[in-house]
C-alpha cells in the first residue's frame, strides 16, 4: 500500500527528507534530459534481499510500479528493473516531475522514501499580449505590453526595438513606459531564450494616436515670375491626416500649373510658371480625428536675406571692409547697411546708410563689398544688411559682430545670430553706388569716393560721437 505517511513527510515537512532517506545506497538525482531520450532512475536499497521487501514507485499520487504486485500494469513508456529501477523512455515535456521511490521493510529497517526528478528540456515559445501583436495608446499614455514563454529551463526574456536592445531592472516579461513621443511608436519584439535550440520572438507593433504636427522646410520662400516653386509640409499624425492647402485664407484650385503631391509624411505644393499673383501666405492644414494643426510659408518675390562673407576684414584703425552675398533673381536696387557700437555687452544706436547698387549682370548671386570709414580704434561693432528689389525690402541678414585694429582679438570676427532690437535709428545718409564691379580706389573699398561724401562720413562719425 502507498506509504502515506512518508508521502506527507516528504512534501509538507522538508527538513525530515534525510531521516526518511536513510537506508539508500543510491542517492536523490535530478535527470536533465530532452525530449525522445531514455532516463533511468536508481533506488538501491540496503537489505532489499529480504524477501518481505517491497519497492514503489509513485508520481504525483500514482502508482508507476509494484515490486510485490506483478499484475500491477504500469504506465506506457514506464517500467522497473529487477533492481528496482525505473525506467522512463521516449521521454516527453509532461514526464517532467519528481519521482518517489518507496521502500517497504520489516522491522528493524521500517520505511524509506527516496525523491528523484526529470526535467525534460524543450527550446522556448513565445507569445505576445495583445496576442494580435497590435496596441494602440494615446499620446502621454501608458503602454503596458507582455510575453508570455514556455520552455525548460525556464526562459530568460528579452526586449528590443528599433533602437536596440531595451534595458531592464525588474520584471521581464512586461513592458511598461509612458508613450510620451510619437517617436516611442513601432515594432517591439520580445526573445525567449534558456539556451536549448533556437531563442522564440514574438513581435508587437505600438501604435501612438496624437493629433498632427507640421514640420515647415521654410517658412519663407524666394520666388521671380516665371519659375517652378515647390513648397513643402512634413506632416506626421496617427491615425494618418488629410492635408489640404490654403491661399490667402481660401482654398487652393488645383489646377495643370498648381499640383498638390503627397508621399507618406512629405506633402508639397507645386507652382509652375510663378505669377505675381501668386505671392502671399499659403497655408498647411493637417486634420485627424483627434485635431488640426495649420502652419505657413510665405511665397515672394523679395531677395533673401544677405550673407556676409567671412573675408570681411579690418582694413585700418578706423575702418571695416564688408563682404556679402544675396540670392535673388531680380537685379537689387540698393542695401540699407545698419551699424552700431557694441562696448561691455551694451549695444548703443542704430545708424543707417543706404547704398545705391550698381549693375551687377545677370546672376542670381549678388555679391558686394563696402567699407565702412570713420570707425573708433579698437572698439566693438555690430552691423546688418538689407536687400531691395523691384519687389520690396528683404528680411535682415543675421548680425555680424566685428571690431576695428587693437580691440582684443578674442572678441574679432565673431558671427553671431542675434535678433535686431527696435532701437532709433539715425536719419539715413544717401551714399553713391559701391559695388564691387566698380572701379577699385586707393583704399580698397570697391568704391570711388568724391568730396561730399567723405564730408558726410566724416560728420556721421562725429555725431556717433556726441551721441
Amino acid at each position: 500500500m502507498f506509504c502515506f505517511e512518508c508521502w506527507f513527510l516528504h512534501y509538507f515537512c522538508p527538513g525530515s527528507r534525510a531521516a526518511v532517506n536513510n537506508g539508500f545506497k543510491s542517492y536523490p538525482t535530478t535527470v536533465k534530459t530532452f525530449e525522445n531520450d531514455t532516463v533511468l532512475l536508481p533506488c538501491y536499497v540496503e537489505d532489499l534481499d529480504n524477501v518481505e521487501a517491497r519497492v514503489r514507485w509513485w508520481r504525483d499520487g500514482i502508482l508507476l510500479a509494484d515490486s510485490g504486485e506483478p499484475r500491477h500494469v504500469p504506465p506506457e513508456r514506464v517500467r522497473m528493473y529487477s533492481n528496482r529501477s525505473l525506467e522512463v523512455s521516449h521521454v516527453k515535456r509532461n514526464d517532467t516531475g519528481e519521482y518517489v521511490c518507496q521502500a517497504t521493510r520489516p522491522a528493524p529497517w521500517g520505511h524509506a522514501t527516496q525523491v528523484h526528478e526529470i526535467e525534460v528540456m524543450y527550446p522556448p515559445t513565445v507569445h505576445s499580449v495583445p496576442e494580435n501583436g497590435k496596441l494602440e495608446v494615446h499620446l502621454g499614455e501608458e503602454v503596458d505590453m507582455a510575453c508570455v514563454a514556455k520552455g525548460v529551463p525556464l526562459p530568460i526574456i528579452s526586449w528590443k526595438n528599433k533602437d536596440g536592445e531595451i534595458p531592464f531592472l525588474y520584471d521581464r516579461s512586461h513592458l511598461r513606459f509612458h508613450a510620451e513621443n510619437p517617436n516611442n511608436a513601432g515594432r517591439y519584439t520580445c526573445v525567449a531564450n534558456n539556451d536549448v535550440g533556437e531563442p522564440a520572438t514574438a513581435t508587437i507593433e505600438l501604435y501612438i494616436r496624437y493629433k498632427p504636427r507640421i514640420e515647415m522646410a521654410k517658412t519663407w520662400m524666394h520666388a521671380p515670375p516665371g519659375i517652378r516653386v515647390q513648397l513643402n509640409c512634413g506632416v506626421a499624425a496617427w491615425p494618418e491626416a488629410t492635408v489640404e492647402w490654403f491661399f490667402n485664407n481660401r482654398s487652393v484650385k488645383y489646377s495643370s500649373r498648381i499640383v498638390k503631391h503627397n508621399s507618406a509624411g512629405d506633402h508639397s505644393l507645386v507652382i509652375r510658371n510663378v505669377r505675381t499673383t501668386d505671392y502671399g501666405f499659403y497655408l498647411c492644414r493637417a486634420s485627424n480625428s483627434l485635431g488640426i494643426t495649420e502652419a505657413a510659408v510665405e511665397l515672394s518675390g523679395i531677395a533673401n536675406p544677405a550673407v556676409f562673407k567671412r573675408t570681411s576684414h579690418s582694413l585700418a584703425k578706423t575702418s571695416y571692409n564688408f563682404i556679402w552675398e544675396v540670392y535673388s533673381y531680380s537685379p537689387i536696387d540698393q542695401y540699407e547697411f545698419r551699424f552700431r557700437k557694441y562696448k561691455n555687452g551694451v549695444p548703443g544706436q542704430w545708424h543707417t546708410l543706404h547704398i545705391p547698387n550698381g549693375s551687377d549682370g545677370n546672376s542670381y548671386v549678388h555679391t558686394y563689398s563696402f567699407t565702412l570709414t570713420g570707425l573708433e580704434e579698437a572698439s566693438h561693432y555690430e552691423a546688418v544688411v538689407l536687400s531691395k528689389n523691384r519687389y520690396g525690402w528683404s528680411k535682415p541678414s543675421e548680425i555680424i559682430r566685428f571690431a576695428t585694429e587693437g580691440a582684443l582679438s578674442a572678441d574679432e570676427d565673431n558671427y553671431v545670430t542675434n535678433a535686431i532690437q527696435e532701437d532709433k535709428i539715425i536719419p539715413a545718409v544717401q551714399l553713391a553706388s559701391m559695388s564691387q564691379h566698380s572701379t577699385l580706389s586707393a583704399d580698397r573699398s570697391g568704391s570711388s569716393l568724391n568730396r561730399a561724401e567723405i564730408m558726410i562720413m566724416i560728420l556721421l562719425y562725429i555725431f556717433s560721437v556726441n551721441f
